[in-house]
């Protein structure tokens, strides 16, 4: 697959990466800005950021740019940085929370993410300069098409911004000081190992925090870093509760994502997750828009409503959701992976921000997390059931399946969304691998079970039986 994806590039750090690459994503960025512009930087643990963001940071500096580094750190920390200095862009190395072995890139330019169109911008850039994408490390770039004169571009800078983003998250919580909860983090061998523990004690000197998995590792201990999957937190929902803790927290690779583990070791579904979030917020909501998942529940956005909030449904992906957050002037979005978005962060997301609403949340309420989750709303619903298909047929099957269910309401934000009776279908295709991926939601189970036989029927029978199989597998361990 290509490595240029929607909103993004990712891909093998050795076979379809290179320093070189990098440099001329850097000239590229520093091209769409003026000479002089303040652009941050930074990347996430991978054993393979160092050296692609240094090619990065030289390729910024000679298109001109004024250019801070601002080491390996979590990337809220970036976007921190990135508006606490005004700087007209910033770039991540990083892929997330994908296996160790891939690596990526991740920039904004002004204040918005990059687009389908911004990816297709950089891909284009690469070529001109004769270097097509994905052929691997230590081909050379070749003259950029509008180079510097000879002796100019810039010296990049360093900053630490660990004191000012740890003040300022203090100044934002200053009256939890006296919170005193007990919480477990799993750093996950990303990011946020090694610091959040310490910054979270100094927002709240009375709570405890311990962790596990807590030592940066480039390769993660060789797991991929995705807190979004439940079989990657057996080892989070022991410790919640061996130590009787209050809550356990989970963060991605990078540090941007989030996942829920309550006071009995029970982790949180991605409805159950931003069922509290809403909650947490309350009246903050009461009449604001809260941009969602297209993914989610539509009990999500009834219970939206219930607090009094204006859902706006967006398709998956993570600079859709922060676009249509500065689009609208949001109060909270949500996706369905777990990055949280907030108006105070000029839209943007942090993990361990969300953290702390939690922390800041639980300790006034005197709440316990497990009643909050048996308070949520009941979902019948699936997983996000990943069959495989060929990527030439991948449309094909798309189209397909929106002219079999043609008199059912559709969305084609993203794939298509059937809606029925009984419940609905979403069908899409992967952006990072040869799939179609399937989710299905049912007013009950057996109208969940009904839906998804009736599209098994409808799909070429290889397909169709494939997605029955995994239906039946993740039903089967999750149904309630």
């Amino acid at each position: 697959m290509s490595i240029y994806k929607p909103c993004d590039i990712r891909g093998l750090a050795d076979a379809e990466l290179s320093a070189a690459m990098y440099e001329a994503w850097g000239r590229e960025l520093g091209r769409q800005l003026d000479p002089g512009a303040k652009f941050v930087v930074g990347g996430d643990v991978r054993d393979s950021t160092p050296p692609f963001l240094a090619a990065l940071v030289e390729g910024l500096c000679r298109s001109g740019l004024d250019v801070v580094e601002l080491g390996l750190l979590p990337t809220p920390m970036i976007y921190h940085a990135k508006r606490r200095l005004e700087a007209d862009g910033c770039a991540i190395v990083t892929a997330s929370h994908n296996p160790a072995a891939v690596n990526g890139l991740k920039w904004m330019l002004r204040d918005r993410p990059p687009k389908p169109e911004d990816v297709a911008d950089m891909q284009r850039a690469l070529n001109s300069v004769g270097h097509s994408s994905g052929q691997g490390r230590g081909e050379s770039v070749g003259p950029h098409p509008n180079p510097l004169p000879k002796g100019e571009g810039t010296t990049s800078r360093t900053l630490d911004v660990s004191f000012d983003y740890v003040a300022h998250l203090q100044e934002m919580f200053v009256d939890s000081l006296a919170a005193q909860l007990h919480v477990v983090l799993d750093p996950m061998h990303g990011c946020w190992a090694e610091k959040a523990r310490r910054y979270l004690h100094a927002i709240f000197p009375q709570c405890i925090f311990s962790t596990i998995r807590d030592r940066a590792d480039g390769r993660f201990g060789g797991l991929a870093p995705d807190c979004s999957r439940a079989e990657n937190l057996h080892e989070l929902c022991d410790a919640v509760y061996h130590q009787r803790a209050h809550l356990g927290v989970a963060f991605d690779g990078d540090g941007d994502r989030l996942a829920l583990v309550d006071d009995e070791g029970v982790v949180f579904s991605s409805e159950e997750a931003v069922f509290t979030l809403l909650e947490c917020l309350g009246e903050e909501l009461r009449g604001e828009p809260f941009v969602h998942d297209l993914k989610f529940s539509d009990r999500v956005a009834e219970f939206a409503r219930r607090v009094g909030a204006e859902p706006l449904a967006e398709r998956s992906g993570h600079a859709f959701l922060r676009a249509r957050m500065c689009e609208t002037n949001a109060r909270f979005g949500a996706e369905a992976s777990g990055h949280y978005f907030f108006r105070e962060l000029a839209g943007g997301d942090d993990a361990l921000y969300t953290a702390c609403r939690l922390i800041a949340w639980l300790a006034h309420s005197g709440r316990t997390l497990s009643e909050v989750r048996r308070g949520c709303p009941e979902v019948q619903m699936t997983p996000d059931l990943r069959v495989p298909v060929d990527q030439d047929e991948q449309q094909e099957i798309i189209e397909h399946l929106g002219a079999a269910w043609d008199g059912f309401p559709q969305i084609k934000t993203d794939g298509v969304r059937i809606d029925t009776p009984g419940g609905w279908a979403l069908v899409r295709r992967s952006v990072t691998e040869p799939v179609l991926t399937f989710r299905f939601e049912g007013l009950d189970w057996h109208a969940l079970d009904d839906l998804v036989k009736r599209f098994r029927d409808t799909l070429p029978e290889e397909i169709g039986d494939e997605l029955w199989r995994r239906y039946r597998a993740a039903m089967g361990a999750n149904k309630k």
